[in-house]
């Protein structure tokens, strides 16, 4: 019998994992990915049940669609134990089933983004007819330096910062155009969150500049009843750049998730 495993879902993605455990009799994969975890229980080489828990640890759904969304996860770490029952059955539907129908939502939402970058650069050509043949320049010039952005390594950097300790959710943000050019995280709408942090760092500089301090904004700060909100501005690689990331204050250490970003920063390449 195999032995309880460890890996992580970039080297063994989900599919595999369950058909390398799926006879070894009562078995429950661990899977943690940010600050969301969850499990799927396996009985007679089929999974029988699965649970998604939020940042707290409370069960937040369970079912197929757990599934669903555990099958989305590209990076993350699992664990496998053996010999566990699982606490009920929520699922009958077969493996393989299951495997074809999270796929097809996957390719879904892979459309759906697809469709709305196609909507967003049409969107923009009508906006840049209305502009100045100057100011439409300057858009075109921000646009065109977004997209030689290094996307590998921004979705890499990401994916590390959302393996520190809370992490709910990150973002890359473009404080001058407003774009957000990478994300990671669930829970929290984070384009929402990363558009509304741009208008706070614009705000901050507009008032240094008033006050006539110098120096630079290394990073904010936004300290709510259940979570922490930090930015921080990216003076080494660009003027116009900052990470933002939301932590769950219960899970998370402000001054070692601090640290942490600093040296996440210095590997990432834009």
């Amino acid at each position: 019998m195999t032995k309880n495993i460890e890996g992580s879902l970039e080297a063994m993605d989900l599919p595999t994992l369950v058909q390398f455990v799926s006879y070894e009799g009562q078995t429950v994969i661990h899977l943690k990915h940010g600050s969301q975890t969850g499990e799927i229980y396996l009985d007679n080489n089929e999974v029988c049940h699965a649970e998604l828990h939020g940042p707290n640890g409370e069960s937040a759904l369970i079912g197929e669609e757990v599934v669903y969304e555990l099958l989305s996860w590209e990076t993350g770490t699992f664990k496998v134990e053996r010999n566990v029952p699982p606490p009920k059955v929520s699922i009958q539907t077969q493996w393989a089933f299951l495997v074809m129908e999270g796929m097809r939502q996957l390719d879904e939402r892979r459309s759906q983004k697809e469709l709305a970058i196609d909507n967003n650069e049409e969107l923009l050509s009508e906006l840049l007819a209305e502009m100045s043949a100057e100011d439409a320049a300057e858009i075109k010039k921000l646009v065109k330096q977004n997209k030689e952005i290094d996307m590998a390594n921004v979705n890499q950097t990401l994916s590390e910062i959302m393996k520190i300790d809370g992490a709910i959710a990150c973002a890359l943000v473009d404080y001058e155009s407003g774009l957000t050019l990478g994300t990671a995280g669930t829970g929290l709408n984070i384009e929402l969150a990363a558009a509304g942090n741009t208008n706070v760092v614009r705000a901050k500089q507009a008032v240094m500049k008033d006050l006539g301090l110098k120096g630079g904004i290394e990073d904010i700060l936004i300290t709510l009843t259940e979570q922490y909100h930090l930015v921080r501005i990216l003076h080494d690689r660009s003027s116009h750049l900052f990470l933002y990331v939301a932590l769950d204050r219960t899970h998370a250490n402000l001054g070692m998730a601090r640290h942490k970003l600093l040296a996440i920063e210095k590997d990432l390449e834009v």
